[in-house]
């Protein structure tokens, strides 16, 4: 297998940094990202990823009736957030989150799928956020349950399932995927990301050996992106979550939030940063939050906040609105594409 070099990001995430120094330069609000634990009984592991596996999707959709579990329920994305600061710092909590993912199973085979089962938001996709004659953008910006099976090892044609708010089922391949120069696409090439907390820290920040950080916020941001990228996409080999865990425990303007929410209504604790947005465009200020279990330290998902005040109609989102979120459902490893946990 061949070696990922450090300083590769996952998919879309060159254009997404580029724009967000851009627009820091300018002092507008960075823009969105591209998005997307273990063996059976299924579980929510902490440590899963992000952009790792974000599969190339070929061939037309095939619709046909849903799924048992039906359409998925609308969000409101309601104002009333329960947030509150932590007396727990960022380190010492991802430091417990770190030892619990280094304690989740391994025994992943090549030939088995990654199941990921996520309910995704987006204001823009909200008819509750639209008003009239306001911009509105459909394009790009996910909405709703989505099942994915992707390929441990990459060789094998894998599955998309999308849940429509209507009532119906879109069915779509997930090419075999070869090792990328640029990307992590599956989760074998995940096992060559570091194990180790130095390691890690430097491969979020795309640093050379013996290069040193430049101290620049833009850099903070640009690694804080990287790692909910990489937690929010597909399976991580648990010492490589550990270290990711630590290693994010370094970058600089973290804070803890208690009764965080996701996608699902789902809170726990998190870990963000302000001034940021992983998920989506806002209307102004925001903060990116990682949010886990307050119980299992399982990782939840993320979610992108708005903070700014509205200032003229078209303005939808009240301070405490999501602006995005990622819920990741279920996680596991399964024998075959289609089957469910």
């Amino acid at each position: 297998m061949s070696t990922i070099p450090e300083k590769d990001l996952p998919p879309g995430r060159h254009r997404v940094l580029r724009e967000h120094l851009m627009r820091e330069i300018n002092g507008e609000t960075p823009p969105e990202p591209v998005r997307r634990i273990w063996r059976r009984p299924a579980f929510v592991a902490p440590a899963v990823a992000a952009a790792l596996s974000v599969a190339v999707v070929i061939g037309a959709g095939v619709t046909r009736d849903a799924a048992s579990d039906g359409p998925p329920r609308p969000h409101s994305g309601a104002s009333e957030r329960p947030e509150r600061s932590s007396s727990e710092s960022p380190a010492q909590l991802l430091e417990r989150v770190a030892v619990a993912a280094a304690k989740l199973p391994t025994g992943v085979e090549g030939d088995e799928f990654v199941y990921t089962k996520t309910d995704n938001y987006h204001w823009k996709m909200d008819p509750e956020k639209t008003v009239g004659d306001c911009p509105r953008t459909l394009e790009g910006h996910g909405y709703g349950v989505r099942e994915r099976w992707e390929s441990v090892d990459g060789r094998h044609v894998g599955l998309s399932r999308e849940h429509k708010s209507g009532g119906g089922v879109v069915e779509r391949p997930i090419a075999e995927q070869l090792p990328g120069k640029h990307t992590i696409n599956f989760y074998e090439q995940a096992l060559e990301l570091p194990t180790d907390t130095e390691g890690m820290y430097r491969w979020l920040y795309g640093l050379d050996p013996g290069e040193k950080p430049s101290g620049k916020r833009s850099a903070d941001v640009a690694a804080f992106v990287k790692a909910s990228g990489l937690l929010t996409g597909s399976l991580l080999p648990p010492k490589t979550a550990a270290a990711l865990y630590r290693a994010v425990a370094k970058i600089p303007g973290l804070i803890v939030l208690e009764g965080a929410r996701d996608a699902a209504g789902r809170t726990g604790v998190a870990v963000a940063m302000e001034g940021v947005a992983a998920i989506g465009f806002g209307q102004g200020e925001s903060r990116s939050e990682l949010i886990f279990d307050e119980k299992t330290l399982g990782y939840l998902g993320e979610s992108t906040v708005n903070l700014a005040v509205p200032k003229h109609r078209c303005d939808s989102l009240a301070a405490g609105d999501l602006v995005g979120s990622i819920a990741i459902l279920e996680r596991t490893v399964v024998d075959r594409k289609g089957e469910q946990p």
